[in-house]
């Protein structure tokens, strides 16, 4: 990533439309570099709409959810992804590193050097925008590893250095720290219009920063002991995330131009109609094996009325009569639905987070009595967020058995399972879990290599831009393989 790419102009985006105001803030024709300054919210607002359309776009959805197998393509004459083995395009690769570093992140960057240069200085807006780009970062580096943090986006720095992973996730937490001490919520101060999530609602603000601490915590722990205290530290406060009305989501909405890119996909290529992601068998099967209340959320039934799921690159099953119809599941078209939000950090990872914790006695005492109180309240949370049949999931719960009845390991297996589950339709934070659920060859659930993949191994990571690698001259000479371990990951 050159910085040079980091121009400093509002650039026009394809999705634009999610927002009424869009048209509005995207008229403003300042160059940030002169003396007139752009307000800090128009900045903030440009890096969550493009953040959320990377995210859900093809670019990264496709290949983050049929690489880590927790959707099927239904072979060739469907999805036919070739991301599902392996494939990915240095277009998606290129595109979304372009999000985090000259998209989202500089405009983040720039919106905070504008807050501070304000009369007065906008406090809540700096911890704003701290808030947003730690999280950027930390998507960033839980793809390609080593990335550049402490020169990016440095204005005489034309070539930032790559800096470790270790050291980019405690330059988040630290990014996280001062957002919190920037918060005054007495202040009225802030990103309030152009803020999608909170509206300027600073507490909910200061409970997503620790919350995003905290799972960063728990993302590193494993490889990093030394993170014991300071998660039972947190568990101890409080003040995280303890709602579903606090959840980092971004709402897309069913007027046109405003609609989920997902569904966006099926209308563009197949007429609105999902022939193209399936329902895996690495998630179907272990929700039948529990009888979870949310399959009828999560998948269609085929046409006889039977939920099938389809193992890698399993061709679909169809009926024998001239209509050929899928006997297959695909995923549901509720989320796939035109305003399908998307969640960025909910309150079920919350709690999965804290009975893990006390499960595994992370800076606190082990206690599988809590932590199955915390275990079973974000499944029912989960539940009811996907708006599963309530009385289905009061069966589906009181038929789990109580994590204090098990062994530890077999605790943790289920709490991990879970969170597999939850994270089914959002593939970035799958990635994430299934990584750190296990050292390799012990995470959940199993994955096998797909037989048309030529890598070594299971996917671990993305490899470099290839525009990055050849810009840049303190990238690394050459990208790590797929299947080579990140700093986090065992």
């Amino acid at each position: 990533m050159k910085n040079r790419i980091f121009t400093y102009i509002i650039l026009t985006i394809c999705a634009c439309g999610t927002l009424s105001s869009c048209s509005d803030w995207l008229d403003v024709n300042h160059d940030p570099n002169t003396a007139e300054q752009v307000e800090p919210g128009y900045l903030f607002n440009y890096a969550a709409v493009n953040w959320a359309g990377s995210r859900t776009g093809g670019d990264s959805y496709i290949p983050l959810s049929q690489g880590i197998q927790c959707q099927a393509d239904g072979g060739d004459d469907y999805g036919g992804w070739g991301e599902a083995y392996y494939e990915i395009s240095p277009y998606s690769i290129g595109n979304t590193w372009k999000h985090y570093y000259a998209v989202g992140g500089n405009n983040l960057q720039l919106a905070i050097k504008n807050a501070q240069a304000s009369t007065p200085i906008n406090h809540n807006a700096i911890a704003q925008c701290k808030i947003l780009l730690a999280q950027h970062i930390y998507e960033a580096t839980m793809l390609w590893g080593d990335v550049p943090f402490l020169e990016a986006w440095v204005e005489d720095i034309k070539y930032p250095k790559f800096d470790s992973q270790e050291s980019v996730l405690n330059g988040v937490i630290s990014l996280l720290d001062e957002a919190l001490i920037e918060i005054d919520s007495n202040d009225p101060l802030a990103i309030t219009d152009y803020d999608i999530f909170y509206k300027g609602d600073m507490q909910k603000w200061a409970k997503l920063a620790k919350s995003l601490k905290f799972r960063m915590l728990m993302v590193m722990v494993d490889k990093d002991p030394s993170k014991v205290a300071t998660i039972g530290k947190m568990l101890s406060e409080g003040g995280m995330i303890s709602s579903s009305a606090e959840a980092l989501k971004f709402p897309y909405l069913q007027t046109a131009g405003n609609e989920n890119p997902k569904y966006k996909i099926l209308e563009k290529y197949a007429n609105g109609v999902n022939i193209m992601f399936f329902a895996h068998n690495n998630v179907l099967k272990p929700m039948q094996e529990r009888n979870d209340s949310r399959i009828p959320r999560y998948f269609e039934p085929g046409a006889d009325g039977v939920y099938r799921g389809l193992n890698t690159r399993e061709v679909a099953d169809v009926t024998d009569d001239e209509d050929a119809e899928l006997l297959s599941s695909v995923i549901s078209a509720y989320l796939l639905r035109k305003d399908a939000p998307e969640v960025i950090y909910s309150y079920q990872e919350q709690l999965f987070f804290e009975a893990e914790a006390y499960a595994r006695g992370l800076g606190v005492t082990s206690d599988l009595v809590k932590a199955n109180q915390l275990y079973k309240a974000a499944i029912k949370v989960a539940c009811d967020f996907y708006e599963a049949d309530p009385d289905e999931t009061t069966r589906f719960i009181n038929g789990l058995a109580d994590l204090n009845t098990l062994t530890l390991d077999k605790a943790l297996y289920e709490i991990h399972m879970q969170q597999w589950i939850d994270l089914m339709d959002r593939p970035l934070e799958e990635f994430i879990q299934w990584r750190r659920s296990g050292e390799e060859g012990k995470e959940v659930p199993t994955l096998t290599v797909p037989e048309e993949a030529t890598a070594k191994d299971l996917i671990r990571r993305w490899e470099y831009s290839p525009e990055e690698l050849t810009s840049n001259p303190n990238a690394p000479k050459e990208s790590p393989k797929i299947w080579e371990k990140l700093w986090f990951d065992l």
